[in-house]
């Protein structure tokens, strides 16, 4: 099978409609052919975006009495109206009352752990569908630390963990949570590793704390007043080995 016969039968594959045989000859292409392995993934974590519906929500109780009671008012005060003056203010006050409810209710922020966590899975993804992987490309970390320098306000611990089985690819700005943060981009066989890095103020040090959401695994720990958040779809054995790696290299070696 060539390239340009996957790519035809790429979307029928994701979908599950390829008999036995056509669906036999595409894994065995994508086996040989790390390009097309590469953009089945890339098609398969894009329809997986697209499908993804937004988290919700519910309010906390306070609010929910707090909406019931300013409803509650409002309709008493129509009833002590004139009987036209609450025909006229009674709807009024009732459709504002509706809307802040229907506003407060079901537009309810997200916390802010599970808000950051869905922005990181948002920004891995986004790097894997538009082809902006990396704003500097090198396995060199002294090439990609003093890239950094000037764009951040602090600049990530580079190291490249190629005998360890994740050699650095490079690195790029992504925003996160409203501020710009750096990402360095490692691989592991065939995935792709985020690592996204950015200062926190009178940040305590604490060990890796793992996620899964979506399909993705995370993993986040706190060193130095650094915040480190990984993300890929490797498996949470091979990010925690990534991780202590990462962490050994990083504090074993000086950042120049």
């Amino acid at each position: 099978m060539s390239c340009a016969e996957m790519r035809v039968l790429l979307h029928s594959m994701l979908d599950h409609e390829l008999d036995l045989a056509d669906a036999v000859r595409v894994k065995t292409h994508m086996q040989a052919c790390r390009d097309c392995t590469a953009e089945y993934r890339r098609q398969g974590a894009l329809r997986a975006a697209i499908r993804r519906s937004e988290p919700r929500y519910r309010a906390p109780q306070y609010l929910h009495a707090r909406v019931i009671t300013a409803i509650r008012l409002q309709t008493d005060m129509s009833c002590r109206a004139p009987w036209w003056q609450g025909a006229v203010t009674g709807w009024m006050g009732m459709g504002v009352s509706l809307a802040l409810a229907a506003s407060l209710l079901f537009v309810i922020a997200m916390p802010g752990e599970q808000a950051i966590q869905q922005e990181l899975i948002s920004g891995h993804v986004r790097s894997l569908l538009a082809s902006h992987l990396t704003d500097v490309t090198t396995s060199d970390e002294h090439t990609v630390k003093p890239w950094f320098n000037g764009k951040l306000d602090a600049s990530p611990p580079v190291v490249n963990l190629t005998p360890q089985g994740f050699p650095l690819i490079g690195g790029r700005l992504d925003y996160i949570h409203n501020r710009v943060v750096g990402a360095l981009v490692f691989k592991h066989d065939q995935h792709v590793i985020n690592l996204f890095v950015w200062p926190v103020a009178d940040l305590k040090d604490s060990g890796p704390t793992s996620t899964t959401r979506e399909g993705f695994n995370l993993l986040h720990w706190t060193c130095s007043g650094m915040s480190f958040w990984a993300v890929s779809d490797v498996n949470p054995a091979a990010l925690r080995r990534f991780e202590a790696d990462y962490d050994r290299q990083t504090n074993g070696s000086s950042q120049s």
